[in-house]
């Protein structure tokens, strides 16, 4: 069954879960993140532990940074 991005959006995740679905994703405290599928999502900096929310998807690609760090998990896994 695939995930569907309408339902994502009413769905709240934890910091500590695994992300679902490749997209952006905001916190309780108004950070936004493009993460990955099988990335963990991150405690906020200084507030720690958070909630997050699907906010729509990678539309427009990933940060170029973001890019590499993808490329080289890649790597490492084979």
């Amino acid at each position: 069954m695939a995930l569907r991005p309408e339902l994502l959006t009413k769905r709240i995740f934890r910091s500590g879960q695994l992300v679902p679905l490749d997209g952006m994703y905001g916190d309780l405290w108004g950070s936004f993140l493009p993460l990955l599928q099988g990335e963990t999502f991150p405690s906020h900096r200084e507030m720690g532990e958070s909630k997050w929310t699907y906010k729509g998807s990678l539309g427009m690609g990933l940060p170029e940074e973001r890019k590499r760090a993808s490329f080289i998990r890649q790597v490492k896994e084979r």
